[in-house]
């Protein structure tokens, strides 16, 4: 008994976890120091889903085939492992076992994966005191949302308050679009975050790139309605000045038949 209480003792030696942060489609290392290490060592996920990821240089979990890299050929200390290509499901706690002076040791790490999206957030005022906010985010993962908030509370469809959300994608950018308006006098401004299933984001908040995305019709509808309104300036000018040609003649017709009648008077008097 005595004996295999100590073997319990010798196996649960640990350190602290360590929180890593990552970006999808990014690389990330793991790091986990093996100082005088005996044997091989390993790296496995236990959370949300145990799986082996590898035991030295094999991978052994097909979630990870060709995304993994070790450094212990070049550094007798060094089992991180360099992870590429960052999905979302590679989000969780990760343990690095080895063995060191006939004790099994193990570093754990936690991957919190990020999605990185810009943000750009407009207002405008129209008539009848009705207030709009524009909201045009894009990013690389598509599970993800836009919502408002106010003084930190969420905002939602209302009688009040009318939102609207749309969606696109365009080059392998994933667009996503939000309207809020309202007739309420806030006396703070509502702002859009974006977030996204099971992972973290981190936001960009920047205008300054291509123009936000907008409805095409719209466009349309104000290019017709621009030269519908050239065409018919045209049209009335032109009529304009056809009623002046027009009034001109008959009054240089009335002037002539008038000096016509005053010349033939003067014939007769003589």
């Amino acid at each position: 008994m005595r004996t295999f209480l100590g073997v319990l003792m010798v196996v649960i030696v640990s350190g602290d976890v360590t929180t890593i942060r990552g970006f999808l489609e990014d690389s990330v290392l793991l790091p986990c120091n093996c100082s005088e290490l005996d044997k091989e060592f390993k790296w496995q996920m236990e959370e949300p889903t145990k799986m082996v990821m590898l035991i030295y240089n094999k991978t052994l979990s097909n979630r990870y085939e060709g995304r993994t890299k070790t450094f212990l050929s070049e550094d007798s200390n060094n089992c991180s492992v360099l992870l590429n290509n960052i999905t979302a499901e590679d989000q969780g706690k990760y343990r690095c076992l080895f063995h060191r002076e006939e004790k099994y040791t193990y570093n754990e790490v936690y991957l919190n994966v990020n999605a990185n999206y810009s943000v750009c957030q407009t207002e405008e005022s129209l008539s009848g005191g009705v207030k709009v906010f524009r909201c045009n985010v894009s990013g690389s993962y598509r599970e993800a949302w836009i919502q408002w908030t106010l003084d930190g509370q969420l905002l939602t469809y209302s009688t009040t308050t009318n939102i609207t959300h749309t969606n696109y994608t365009d080059a392998g950018l994933y667009h996503f679009n939000s309207t809020l308006s309202t007739k309420l006098n806030w006396t703070s401004e509502p702002t859009c975050d974006v977030k996204a299933k099971n992972i973290s984001t981190t936001l960009n908040r920047d205008c300054g790139g291509p123009e936000p995305y907008q409805n095409p019709r719209p466009q349309a509808v104000d290019f017709m309605r621009n030269h519908f309104m050239i065409i018919l300036s045209v049209l009335l000018l032109g009529l304009f000045s056809l009623l002046l040609l027009y009034f001109s003649k008959r009054l240089q017709r009335k002037q002539e038949v008038n000096t016509s009648k005053h010349t033939t008077n003067s014939n007769v008097t003589i």
